[in-house]
């Protein structure tokens, strides 16, 4: 098909995900193209693996870049670089889309205004933890779908207008890991007044985090690299569409909650601030 007839280009970063990274594919290259009126690739970024990601993807017969490990913000920029289509979408090396993914990704941008479009997660998962975390998206995928913008976009279910990405330099690769590049880009072109959109048709499936430990891992390193972050931009400490006032109360109150219990030792009545705060 000739380049300019090209509209969709999907990337998937990846490394060492041979475990996860075939059926991710798949499920891309069994999309329902027909409901899409044009063809489309998929690219792997291959972020310098040390296992059979490459030869996998190579196998199942998609697009396969290699660079040197830089961490998946680079990975998506380099794919972003060799795409031919219009619009780039992104998912994860652990998502498996479903087959409607790429038909509900490219809807919102029939709104010649809508230059990011952000999808949702599923989770097959039965055990406690990953329910827990499925509902706490679901619970904020209800507040998003109530506005007509949004700033607040991740890469697990994402896509952009390729010449916006471009001009406006992509994910920083100062992230060197999984973290909060996609916020960060997402919320730099909600500064400039770019219309986001939420389209929680366009679902992947995941398998979230299984133990509590994991959970708080994976919390941790994502309030790092968000305080990196909040460096050039600090207004979104106090305010984006995808963290409810709810969930900020939280995170203060447990703060409170640790700091209390921490003086109690020297100060027993701060025992009863920690109870408040925990209750």
């Amino acid at each position: 098909m000739p380049e300019s007839l090209l509209r969709l280009s999907v990337i998937v970063p990846a490394r060492d995900a041979e475990a996860t990274i075939a059926d991710c594919l798949r499920a891309l290259t069994h999309q329902q193209a027909f409901t899409l009126g044009c063809d489309y690739e998929i690219i792997l970024v291959d972020d310098g693996s040390r296992d059979n990601t490459a030869k996998i993807a190579d196998e199942i017969g998609v697009r396969v870049i290699h660079q040197a490990n830089a961490g998946p913000a680079a990975a998506r920029n380099t794919g972003v670089e060799h795409a031919l289509g219009e619009l780039v979408c992104f998912t994860d090396a652990d998502c498996i889309p479903t087959p409607d993914w790429l038909s509900q990704m490219v809807a919102p941008f029939e709104n010649p205004e809508v230059v990011g479009v952000k999808g949702a997660y599923l989770c097959r998962k039965k055990q406690p933890v990953p329910r827990f975390v499925q509902q706490e998206f679901e619970y904020k995928y209800q507040a998003l779908a109530k506005l007509p913008k949004i700033d607040f976009i991740d890469t697990y279910s994402a896509a952009y207008r390729k010449n916006i990405f471009l001009e406006n330099g992509g994910f920083d690769p100062r992230f060197p890991v999984p973290s909060v590049e996609d916020q960060e880009f997402s919320f730099r072109l909600a500064r400039k007044g770019y219309h986001l959109a939420f389209q929680p048709a366009a679902k992947v499936h995941h398998s979230h985090d299984l133990t509590l430990w994991q959970y708080i891992h994976r919390k941790w390193g994502i309030g790092y690299w968000k305080a990196f972050m909040l460096r050039w931009l600090p207004e979104k400490t106090l305010s984006d569409s995808y963290t409810p006032a709810s969930q900020r109360a939280q995170i203060f109150l447990t703060a409170i909650l640790i700091v209390a219990l921490g003086v109690s030792i020297f100060y027993t009545p701060l025992l009863w601030l920690a109870l408040a705060a925990f209750l």
